[in-house]
């Protein structure tokens, strides 16, 4: 059984968990809740990871748990080997469970950064352009403000798609999950 409807994949650094914690998240939350007619169930990790070992293991489980992934790309994302490694994991599952020829959306993608190159093997992933409104300084009630909350509606719709055409859980993703990101952790120490 799945624990969350969504995992959110981003690059915490610099300003951008205060722009997802802030500006994306209450909107996104709000017009998935909209959507789904109940709250939804968003992991979301940027208060919640501390340090020491058990954070891989949240982390890992967060993702195989999760129905389906949304990304906030950036030229940073593609530069980390934890967002590597949450995208990476999606895409397997994708792979190894969709019919061939036809890719479940199991990840959207957010492009909050103009002009980054995406590997060419994501191209298949659908996107959604907010490189002109994803700042993370905007104030509440501006025209960015306001944009950034049309488009986040317009993926809480998608998002939705992708949830219904979500598969039943499958437990074994959590163990794979577990072993690849401990194995990233090692790795990094």
């Amino acid at each position: 059984m799945y624990e969350f409807d969504v995992f959110l994949s981003y690059r915490r650094t610099k300003q951008w968990p205060d722009f997802v914690k802030n500006l994306f998240l209450p909107r996104f939350d709000h017009w998935l809740s909209a959507e789904l007619g109940e709250d939804p169930r968003i992991y979301f990790d940027v208060d919640d990871l501390e340090t020491g070992v058990a954070w891989p293991q949240r982390l890992a489980n967060g993702v195989a748990s999760s129905k389906v992934m949304v990304c906030l790309w950036s030229r940073g994302y593609f530069a980390s080997d934890w967002c590597k490694a949450e995208l990476s994991h999606m895409l397997a599952r994708r792979k190894a469970i969709s019919p061939p020829h036809e890719l479940l959306p199991l990840v959207l993608a957010v492009v909050i950064q103009d002009g980054i190159d995406v590997p060419s093997e994501l191209v298949d992933i659908q996107q959604f352009p907010f490189h002109d409104c994803a700042d993370p300084w905007i104030g509440e009630g501006g025209r960015k403000a306001e944009l950034l909350s049309g488009r986040i509606r317009k993926l809480a719709g998608h998002v939705h798609m992708a949830m219904n055409q979500a598969p039943l859980h499958d437990p074994t993703w959590r163990d794979l999950a577990v072993g690849e990101f401990m194995r990233l952790f090692k790795r990094k120490l």
